[in-house]
């Protein structure tokens, strides 16, 4: 493994995969990524995430499994308020570098050609990894709770705070027919 110091400070981990002959190489790397790596509007906070698995030659290509592990908060979709959120989860890809890929313009790819992640060099990125591991479980709608009342369209205050909001609900014009027919009975008529 390699680890590398860019100039804002991280440390960045990569495998080199032109080492890799016999025996697979392991890994099991903990990071903090920032809110700013992830979707700013789902992110909230720093996102603690635990990689650990292995690395194995076959040929010309890679193949990495392992098991991702998240812990971070998330934005409520309805109240915009933090939730607490944790993921675990398994993945396995296949690796091969850019030049093996194929670049006959009448070549078709077939199913298993798509699976595959071409890389420009034979460094396997583990933070690159981690991020698209986490992004590809993270929820696409989060709720703090099922009976999340969200945001007032009106002043934005959180509803499900108590005396948050005093606004009066509006009144659908489309349904103001209705509304004055609300309380007749036929005999009114």
């Amino acid at each position: 493994m390699l680890y590398f110091r860019p100039l804002w400070g991280e440390v960045c981990v990569k495998i080199d995969l032109s080492k890799i002959e016999g025996e697979p190489i392991r890994f099991n790397e903990t990071t903090g990524f920032d809110a700013d790596r992830f979707d700013p509007t789902r992110v909230i906070g720093p996102m603690k995430v635990r990689l650990e698995g292995s690395v194995r030659s076959a040929g010309d290509n890679y193949f990495v499994d392992g098991h991702t592990h998240a812990d971070g908060r998330l934005i409520c979709s309805r109240c915009l308020e933090p939730v607490e959120w944790q993921m675990e989860s398994s993945f396995d890809l296949e690796v091969a570098l850019f030049e093996a890929a194929p670049r006959d313009p009448d070549f078709v790819l077939d199913a298993a050609d798509l699976d595959v992640v071409y890389l420009e060099e034979p460094l396997l990125d583990l933070d690159e990894l981690a991020i698209e591991q986490v992004e590809l479980e993270m929820p696409i709608r989060v709720l703090c709770s099922e009976e999340c009342a969200g945001l007032c369209p009106r002043c934005g205050s959180n509803r499900n705070l108590e005396g948050a909001c005093r606004c009066e609900p509006e009144v659908d014009p489309r349904w103001a027919a209705l509304g004055e027919l609300a309380g007749r009975t036929p005999n009114d008529a």
